[in-house]
């Protein structure tokens, strides 16, 4: 059923919007400023903290934004005398038992309340009496909540109710004395917590994993995606002035993740500084690129390749294996995946329990469903020559038919992140490092199908390169065509007798575009 819309006049500026829209979200919509405390677009309405209001035609006085419908012909100011005084008086308000807690809190630099008191604040202030001092609390392993800097606006309490269901937070006290708690008996320690510190526009919640590591002021920032599952929720990185990863938070984006990410997510990016492989290695030893390169193309022309690429590669990295296999006939590719789980539900958000970001890219560009394709290839009784291993998936632990596959391997040349148990298994020959998601550009398709490109957002840390480099420079060293965008075809289903892969050398089978 569509929405009807309906004409409103703000400012002068005459708007067409959906009739089941709020004068704010009409407004922040059409880039018209409305300053807000409690209102957020994915949670229910409160209409608590009373800066957003605005002068309404017709209305004695000013009228919240956040809680107050379009209707046809609908004509508001957001600026004018009226509406000024009473966002001052609101701020007066909101101060009077607020800590001068800026030197040391960590939502300094990005807090409404700093901004809102510049923007809207009187000059100088009239309470004089003893300020109401709160509690301060630990509400579970990655939150804590500084209740003299809240402002109780209820996001977290809203979300905690709407979106991750635990119902968690409440209000206690009642008039200035009101703040934030834990029901008796419960921890917020649901892997949606972190989003409360999001959504707290003041710093009455702070990050346990970020409290006091850096001024925002000192961050530089990118954007990103997580690759921690299948979700690819849109990110922003936060890094300091040495380049190392501060935290991660959400970025919007309506169609993958709203303006939500789990703690799972947030957390990752440790393994970009940690046992990561820094230089090439052959038969254990340090090596340059040139003698890894060479000794690699050298096991590989030896025998008929098995390629097995995990599904934490990118499109670019999967049509260069693609290309590669096509230019060296009798390549079979095999795909794997990183072990999953069920997925966690949620009433505003599911955190998928594939725990690989590309796994529908697998599919789409090389036809290959990531859990049979490893079984079919764990299955074969035959000797496995030279085994290329393309895997880069952080803390992964080799599954059976991992090992199985391993175990009848001669010799395996591996591309990957860090010195793993598949580095110490025993048959890995040479080693080629590779970068991380946050080293490289790159993309990935989510479990919805959605293509989303991300960029570089650090310094590689290692010697590393690309899988696609990689792959073009033992390609030239092998003396075969250098790989490129398009050569080549590629079938799927091994000769009578082996397992099922992807074969170079017969017609491909259609598939989506990549």
């Amino acid at each position: 059923m569509s929405i009807k819309e309906v004409k409103i006049k703000v400012d002068d500026r005459e708007l067409t919007v959906p009739s089941n829209y709020t004068v704010i979200r009409a407004c922040h919509e059409n880039d018209i400023d409305v300053p807000h405390y409690c209102y957020h677009k994915d949670l229910s309405i409160a209409g608590n903290c009373r800066i957003c209001m605005v002068g309404l035609k017709g209305a004695p006085r000013p009228v919240v934004a956040c809680a107050q419908p379009v209707t046809e012909g609908m004509e508001v100011t957001t600026k004018g005398k009226d509406v000024e005084e009473a966002r001052k008086s609101v701020m007066e308000f909101l101060l009077i038992n607020h800590p001068l807690d800026c030197p040391e809190c960590d939502q300094a630099g990005e807090c409404k309340l700093q901004n809102y008191s510049y923007e809207y604040g009187r000059d100088h202030g009239r309470f004089h009496e003893e300020k109401v001092v709160k509690s301060k609390a630990t509400m579970g392993p990655h939150v804590k909540y500084w209740g003299s800097r809240c402002i109780v606006c209820t996001r977290c309490v809203r979300f905690t109710e709407e979106i991750s269901g635990t119902k968690e937070l409440g209000v206690i006290y009642r008039g200035d004395r009101s703040e934030i708690a834990l029901f008796p008996g419960q921890t917020l320690d649901n892997p949606l917590s972190m989003n409360t510190v999001d959504i707290c526009p003041v710093g009455a919640l702070v990050s346990s994993d970020f409290l006091f590591q850096s001024r925002v002021w000192n961050l530089h920032s990118k954007d990103s995606l997580c690759a921690d599952c299948s979700v690819g929720c849109n990110t922003r990185v936060d890094m300091d002035a040495k380049g190392n990863i501060k935290r991660i938070v959400p970025r919007r984006n309506d169609q993958v993740n709203k303006e939500w990410m789990c703690d799972y997510g947030r957390l990752s990016f440790p393994y970009t500084q940690e046992n990561r492989l820094m230089k090439p290695m052959v038969d254990g030893k340090d090596a340059s690129y040139k003698e890894a390169r060479a000794a690699a193309a050298a096991l590989l022309r030896k025998s008929k390749v098995t390629l097995l690429v995990s599904a934490w590669n990118t499109n670019e990295a999967l049509q260069a294996v693609k290309d590669f296999a096509a230019n060296h006939p009798g390549t079979t590719v095999f795909g794997y995946a990183n072990p999953g789980r069920a997925d966690e539900k949620f009433p505003g958000f599911t955190i998928s329990g594939d725990k690989n970001p590309n796994r529908a890219g697998l599919k789409e560009i090389l036809g290959l469903d990531a859990d049979q394709s490893l079984k079919d290839l764990a299955a074969g009784k035959d000797r496995i020559g030279t085994l290329l291993l393309i895997h880069n998936i952080p803390g992964y632990t080799p599954t059976a038919e991992m090992k199985a596959v391993l175990d009848r391997t001669e010799s395996v040349v591996l591309m990957d992140l860090a010195d793993t148990s598949l580095l110490r298994y025993g048959n890995v020959a040479v080693s080629l490092p590779t970068l991380t998601t946050f080293e490289k550009a790159g993309t990935f398709v989510n479990k919805d199908g959605i293509h989303q490109k991300f960029a570089p957002t650090m310094e590689p840390v290692n010697f590393g390169r690309t899988e696609a480099e990689m792959l073009s420079d033992l390609a030239r060293e092998m003396k075969a065509p250098t790989t490129g965008q398009g050569v080549g075809a590629v079938s799927h289903g091994g000769a009578a007798g082996t397992p099922s892969g992807t074969t170079a050398g017969k017609p491909a089978r259609s598939g989506k575009a990549g």
